[in-house]
C-alpha cells in the first residue's frame, strides 16, 4: 500500500503508524525514509517459512 505524506501524517495522529523516532525532513510525498541502526539480524537459514519461527543472528555494525 502506498500512501501520500498527507495519509500518513493523518494515520500518525490516529494512532495507526507509530514511528519513533519522527522526523518531518524524512517524510516524503508518498514515503518516510528509514535509517538502519548499529544493530542488525540475519536470518540464519538461505529458506524460510512463513509459517515458522525462523531463528536469527543478532549483530552490530563497527565504526
Amino acid at each position: 500500500m502506498i500512501l501520500s505524506d498527507r495519509a500518513i501524517l493523518q494515520s500518525i495522529e490516529k494512532g495507526e503508524i507509530v514511528i519513533d523516532p519522527y522526523s518531518r525532513e524524512s517524510l516524503g510525498t508518498n514515503s518516510y525514509d528509514v535509517h538502519l541502526s548499529k544493530h542488525l539480524a540475519t536470518y540464519l537459514s538461505e529458506i524460510l517459512d512463513a509459517k515458522a519461527h525462523n531463528k536469527v543472528e543478532h549483530f552490530e555494525i563497527g565504526e
